[in-house]
């Protein structure tokens, strides 16, 4: 290939990466505004300044896009947010439930509460489609980065059986699902809320799995 094609291949996928970019900040904010079920792809198509079979080009459907921004959004949050589950002379119980909560907290910073709703019923009511099948990829994709957590730290649990990293984090991530549930199925629950009913059921059970060393003050694994 020479000099000048790959110019222009270099061109055209920016280009195609601007585009679609585009498209999703569009579809966001139309998603926030008039909601999205009220939203159509042509509405999406005139928001960015292009033909609606363009907008079909890019992502096939509605729910292509809605995917693509929660998967964009929710994998840039964990990445921003790995360096912060640590923090050197915290118990392990504010720990977890501060991690929980920046999850949430990033959740909300990526689309509002009837996105978060709309995805939520759409995945329930149709387990089969591709979105279904994406959008239960995030929650896996969470419940990794939360085994990642417990896999770096020195753990010891009360009944002296070793840790399982996944096991745990399953375990927590399932006890945070119907809370986040809550929190965007009732407008008028805040994070503040949010927080207190994480607190109320997590650190109870912190206290049940590990000894009171681990609890009190919890330490990393070392490199070996």
């Amino acid at each position: 290939m020479s000099d000048l094609s790959q110019v222009e291949t270099g061109l055209r996928s920016r280009k195609k990466a601007k585009r679609r970019n585009d498209i999703v900040v569009a579809a966001r904010a139309l998603f926030a505004t008039q909601g999205i079920d009220a939203t159509t792809m042509a509405d999406i198509a005139a928001a960015v300044g292009i033909s609606t079979p363009t907008v079909f080009n890019y992502f096939g459907s509605k729910d292509g896009i809605l995917i693509a921004l929660i998967n964009e959004g929710t994998t840039e949050a964990r990445e921003r947010d790995r360096p912060l589950h640590w923090r050197e002379g915290t118990d392990l119980a504010t720990l977890i439930v501060k991690m929980f909560l920046r999850v949430s907290a990033r959740t909300l910073e990526i689309a509002d509460k009837q996105l978060w709703r709309y995805a939520e019923s759409a995945a329930i009511r149709h387990p089969e489609t591709e979105f279904a099948q994406q959008y239960a990829s995030v929650s896996e994709a969470l419940v990794g980065v939360v085994a990642e957590f417990f896999d770096a730290l020195d753990l010891s649990l009360r009944s002296g059986a070793p840790t399982s990293s996944p096991f745990l984090a399953r375990l927590f991530h399932d006890v945070w699902m119907p809370l986040f549930l809550r929190l965007i199925s009732e407008e008028e629950h805040t994070l503040d809320a949010h927080e207190d009913a994480l607190r109320a059921h997590m650190v109870p059970l912190v206290h049940m799995l590990f000894d009171e060393a681990t609890v009190a003050a919890p330490r990393r694994k070392r490199i070996r």
